[in-house]
């Protein structure tokens, strides 16, 4: 598809921006912007923040609209520890991505070989993946766990407010292989 970008996994992972992730990558794309350094959300060709499509394995993920309640996403939803493939098109993409106007996201995630461990920490963070997979590949399982807290950036404005920018998921990818043709996920 000639309008669809590739993203690395492992550039994904080694984003250097407050909010991290790979939308830190796509906003370094022509006609995509952002307003803010401390979120994850972003605009293409002028469209809003919410007319943006997120896939993960090909399953439509619903972002409701934080910034109507003041709000803003620290953390993406997207963890790049556990990604294999990013696909983001900002515009002609193919009609299975719906109607939105703006942009689709399409991110894999992987299926581990073998058992493995990685993660990370920072003065902001942390992250830490654990991955597993049987000797016949039949059952893998891929769990990884993130936090992020920007307070120690955000102390050192002028201003004091009462926002508190902690943000922590979980998130796993089981899949289990009943045949060639069959998949559990």
């Amino acid at each position: 598809d000639l309008t669809t970008v590739k993203i690395s996994a492992k550039d994904a992972q080694n984003v250097a921006s407050i909010s991290g992730g790979i939308e830190g990558i796509i906003k370094t794309l022509p006609s995509v912007n952002s307003n803010t350094e401390l979120s994850s959300q972003y605009m293409v060709r002028g469209g809003n923040y919410d007319e943006n499509l997120i896939y993960i394995n090909d399953i439509e993920i619903y972002r409701p609209f934080l910034i109507r309640n003041s709000q803003q996403e620290g953390l993406s939803i997207i963890n790049p520890d556990m990604v294999s493939t990013v696909n983001f098109s900002a515009g002609g993409f193919e009609p299975r991505y719906g109607d939105k106007m703006s942009s689709a996201l399409n991110i894999y995630y992987r299926e581990p070989e073998k058992a493995e461990v990685s993660g990370e920490a920072s003065l902001i963070g942390g992250r830490l993946t654990a991955g597993l997979a049987t000797k016949n590949k039949k059952l893998t399982a891929l769990f990884s766990g993130r936090f992020r807290n920007t307070n120690l950036v955000l102390n050192t404005l002028n201003e004091d407010t009462d926002f508190n920018p902690v943000y922590y998921d979980f998130q796993t990818y089981l899949n289990y292989h009943l045949s060639e043709k069959f998949t559990f996920s």
